[in-house]
């Protein structure tokens, strides 16, 4: 990565294993609360926390850092960089960016002007590939002023989508209206979500998890094809890695090419206490 950029990243992006750390990413914490008790994603709380106060449940609720927070961050890294890339989770979804927003007002003129933020208008794996073509193109010395631009068009091109294991933490979260005319009454429906311009869109209802997984599969592959193959695929899940690699599997099976470019990740506990446990999601981005 370039010495003079460093590039924040909301923790509602998922990664593969140490790939955030390999890139040099700087990840802001969400505010996770179980019964009350506030706890950071991944400095106090991790995903089987979550899983495990969910199963037993206890009431989980989430929240974007405080605008302080990223302030705080943000002078501390302009110490270090010449400038700042913000790269936040969805504005249809979290408060992330309009919080990081507010954190440059109250920071020194001087000092926010050498930061951007960007709404990513997409969350999980989602946000993590957008998160890695930034680090790409810095690592390549695109200059600053052109990076936002750069990223414009993997953020409108790309595409996620996911399918929930019990839509009982959809009803939980305050969600489930939105998929009203999609589900009916059937809470035992596996749905298939998708993310359009920021905004959860449904576009299919499954009775089974492997169809649900077989119609992800094939929109994936859809998209494969109107990329021409330059793209990557990545995969995240909560507590279900056995769904995962069924899906890695159906995708194998349409795009063997695509083999070496589809990478497995954790949801975190952010999008897992709104979704619950056994949700998956598959994304995809030209490269």
């Amino acid at each position: 990565m370039g010495a003079n950029i460093g590039i924040v990243v909301d923790s509602t992006a998922d990664f593969p294993k140490g790939l955030a750390e390999r890139w040099g990413l700087h990840i802001v914490p969400i505010h996770i609360a179980i019964d009350g008790q506030d706890f950071l994603h991944g400095v106090n709380l991790e995903n089987a926390d979550v899983i495990a106060a969910m199963a037993s449940e206890r009431d989980v609720k989430t929240s974007p850092p405080i605008p302080s927070e990223y302030a705080d961050l943000f002078e501390a890294l302009l110490r270090k960089y010449d400038h700042l890339l913000a790269l936040h989770v969805s504005s249809e979804l979290s408060n992330c960016y309009t919080a990081a927003q507010q954190a440059l007002q109250i920071m020194f003129e001087d000092e926010s002007a050498r930061v951007v933020c960007v709404d990513t208008r997409t969350c999980t794996a989602g946000q993590a590939l957008v998160a890695l073509r930034a680090a790409e193109r810095v690592r390549k010395g695109i200059a600053f002023s052109q990076l936002g631009q750069a990223l414009s068009f993997f953020i409108e091109n790309g595409k996620l989508y996911f399918t929930v294991d019990n839509l009982y933490w959809l009803k939980r979260a305050g969600k489930l209206n939105f998929f009203s005319s999609l589900v009916g009454g059937m809470l035992d429906v596996k749905p298939v979500i998708g993310l359009n311009q920021g905004t959860l869109a449904p576009l299919s209802k499954h009775r089974g998890v492997d169809t649900a997984l077989e119609a992800i599969a094939d929109r994936v592959h859809d998209d494969y094809r109107l990329f021409r193959g330059d793209c990557d695929i990545w995969i995240a899940h909560a507590a279900a890695r056995d769904k995962a690699e069924t899906l890695r599997a159906h995708l194998e099976e349409r795009i063997p090419a695509a083999l070496e470019r589809i990478r497995l990740a954790e949801v975190g506990p952010t999008i897992t206490a709104h979704a619950g446990p056994g949700c998956i999601c598959a994304s995809i981005v030209p490269t």
